[in-house]
C-alpha cells in the first residue's frame, strides 16, 4: 500500500519495496500522569485542530513521571516506567520498572509489555524507527541514575542494557532521526538543570556523549517533537524562576547550538510531545492543565492552540502512530 506521508526519513519504502516505521503518525496518544495520578489514555488525531481528545483506554496502574516512545505507521506505542507514589514527594520511592503498549489502531486497554532493567519515575527517552529507550531517571541506587535501557518495539519482553548516560540525570526529553538521538531538558546531579544536548547513536551500544553544542536555555522537565525530515523541536521546561515558554530547534544531523524557534501559547512544563512528521503538539503542563499547543515543525514561529487533553494532567508521556 502507498505510505501517505510519502519517502521521509522516518517512513518511506526500502529497497525491497517494505515500510520503515517512523516515530510519528496520524494518532497522538497521551498515558497516565499527575494530579491526582492517572490511569488515564487518550488520543488525538493531530491534523485536526479544535475540540477535546477522546478516550482510548487504561494504562494499567495509575502512575505519575511516565515516558514514552513508539514505532509509528501500524505500530505500537509503549509506556516507560513511572511512580505509584501519590504524593509531590519522592516519586523515584515507588518508581516502577513496567512497561506496557497499545496498538495505535485499536482502542483498548494496555498490555503488559516486560521490565525495565531499572525502574525509573520521569526518565528521559530515546528511540529511533524500530527501538525505544529508556534514558537515566530517578529511583534506585544512585537516586539519579545513568542506566540506558531499550527494546526493539514490536518485540514484548523485558527491556536489555544500552549503556550509561556521561552524566546521570532525569526529566529529560529527546528529538531524534533514523539512526541518532538527541536529548536536553536534563535535571543532572550534582549541577542541577542545564542546556546541554546529548548525543546517542540508536543502534550502537555504549555511551551517550556531550554533542558539544547547547539548546538556548537551561531548562528541565519539558518536553519534544521530531519532524519526517531531520529537525528536532523541544518545547517548555522549568527553570528557578517556573514553567517557561520557550521553544528552540535542531537539524540533527548538522552540528550547531540550537535556535529560536517562537513561543508556546503559555508557560508549560512536565507535558507530553507527540507528531505526525509535519505537526508537532505539545499537551499538558504541571499541576493539570488540559491544554494542547502546536506548531508547525518545518515553519518557525509560535505556537499555537489545538484543543485540549480529555483530562488535565502533567508528568506524563506522549507518542504517535497508526
Amino acid at each position: 500500500m502507498a505510505n501517505f506521508y510519502g519517502s521521509y526519513i522516518g517512513y518511506g519504502a526500502s529497497a525491497g519495496g517494505a515500510a520503515i516505521a517512523g516515530w510519528y503518525g496520524p494518532r497522538g496518544t497521551a498515558f497516565g500522569g499527575y494530579y491526582p495520578n492517572r490511569n488515564d489514555i487518550d488520543y488525538i488525531t493531530i491534523a485536526n485542530t479544535g475540540g477535546t481528545a477522546l478516550d482510548f483506554g487504561d494504562i494499567i496502574t495509575a502512575v505519575r513521571g511516565t515516558e514514552s516512545f513508539g514505532n509509528g505507521i501500524g505500530g505500537r506505542g509503549v509506556c516507560v516506567g513511572g511512580s505509584t507514589d501519590s504524593g509531590q514527594g519522592n516519586g523515584g520511592a515507588a518508581s516502577s520498572p513496567g512497561l506496557q503498549y497499545i496498538t495505535f489502531a485499536s482502542t483498548s486497554n494496555a498490555t503488559f509489555f516486560g521490565n525495565l532493567v531499572v525502574g525509573a519515575y520521569v526518565p528521559g527517552y530515546g528511540q529511533d524507527a524500530t527501538w525505544g529507550m529508556k534514558v537515566g531517571g530517578e529511583g534506585g541506587s544512585p537516586y539519579y541514575n545513568g542506566t540506558i535501557d531499550y527494546v526493539v518495539t514490536a518485540t514484548t519482553g523485558d527491556a536489555e542494557d544500552w549503556g550509561d548516560m556521561h552524566v546521570a540525570g532525569a526529566r529529560s526529553a529527546s528529538v531524534n532521526d533514523t539512526t541518532t538521538c538527541l536529548t536536553a531538558n536534563m535535571w543532572w546531579n550534582p549541577g542541577g538543570f542545564t542546556n546541554m544536548i546529548m548525543h546517542m547513536t540508536v543502534k550502537t551500544l555504549g555511551s551517550s556523549v556531550d554533542w558539544g553544542w547547547n539548546r538556548t536555555v537551561s531548562v528541565y522537565s519539558g518536553t519534544a517533537c521530531s519532524s519526517d525530515s531531520g529537525r528536532g523541536v523541544w518545547a517548555g521546561g522549568n527553570d528557578t524562576v517556573g514553567s517557561q515558554n520557550v521553544l528552540d530547534y535542531v537539524t540533527i544531523q548538522t552540528g550547531a547550538d540550537a535556535l529560536d524557534f517562537g513561543n508556546m501559547v503559555a508557560p508549560r512544563s512536565d507535558q507530553a510531545g507527540y507528531g505526525n512528521g509535519t505537526r508537532g503538539c505539545f499537551a499538558g503542563s504541571y499541576p493539570s492543565t488540559a491544554a494542547i499547543d502546536y506548531v508547525t515543525l518545518a515553519t518557525t514561529g509560535d505556537a499555537q492552540d489545538f484543543g485540549d487533553l480529555l483530562v488535565g494532567r502533567s508528568y506524563f508521556g506522549g507518542c504517535a502512530g497508526t
